[in-house]
């Protein structure tokens, strides 16, 4: 694994790779991670905190665009996540700077970027019963579990959750026991729906 130093963002934000989000910037702090990014294109880390306390894991960002600047020397910005990573040391400042910092290790993902037929055909199956056609997306050779993980929309600790198992077949359980929920529910939707039209 790759041990690298990054600054941190905390966030109760969990961002798996090639999600993008928006952030608005307003403290000191980050304000100037912000200006340390643009100036050296530095990439950093959001590490996620659940219920107040840090998990333990977090996302490699980098910075898209700001989008707008404010008077007030706030800004919006876009971020997208290229890597995961572990904490192994969190500094709530990193050197001189006002910002937190950790030295992480970047997480592998090759593992991650595959996913099985059986799995691809249940996805098929349940996108057919909801929106009347395949996800497209999942439909590429190259499509892979974090793939899957956006297109059904999981939760940031399902995400976590997710990163944490430790095969592939893990992996492919949690989006499994994720999908039989989804499916669960439409077909209670489906249900209210034809009751409905039959009053």
């Amino acid at each position: 694994m790759q041990k690298t130093q990054l600054g941190l963002f905390p966030l109760q934000i969990f961002l798996l790779p090639g999600e993008t989000t928006r952030l608005h910037i307003f403290e000191d702090r980050y304000r100037q991670l912000l200006q340390d990014c643009e100036n050296a294109s530095i990439l950093f880390g959001i590490p996620y905190a659940q219920n107040g306390y840090l998990t333990g894991y977090g996302c490699v960002v980098k910075l898209s665009q700001v989008i707008e600047r404010h008077a007030n020397g706030s800004a919006d910005i876009e971020i997208q996540a290229v890597q995961l990573f572990r904490i192994d040391q969190f500094y709530m400042r990193m050197g001189d700077k006002l910002y937190p910092g950790g030295d992480v290790e970047v997480i592998d993902d090759k593992s991650m970027r595959s996913i099985s037929d059986n799995l691809t055909k249940r996805l098929d199956a349940y996108f057919l019963k909801k929106q009347g056609k395949i996800n497209i997306e999942l439909f590429s050779a190259q499509a892979g579990i974090f793939d899957v993980a956006r297109s059904l929309k999981l939760s940031e600790a399902e995400k976590l959750s997710l990163v944490k198992a430790e095969t592939a077949e893990k992996r492919e359980q949690l989006i499994v026991n994720v999908l039989k929920l989804k499916e669960k529910l439409l077909e209670q939707e489906n249900s209210i729906v034809g009751e409905i039209f039959l009053n």
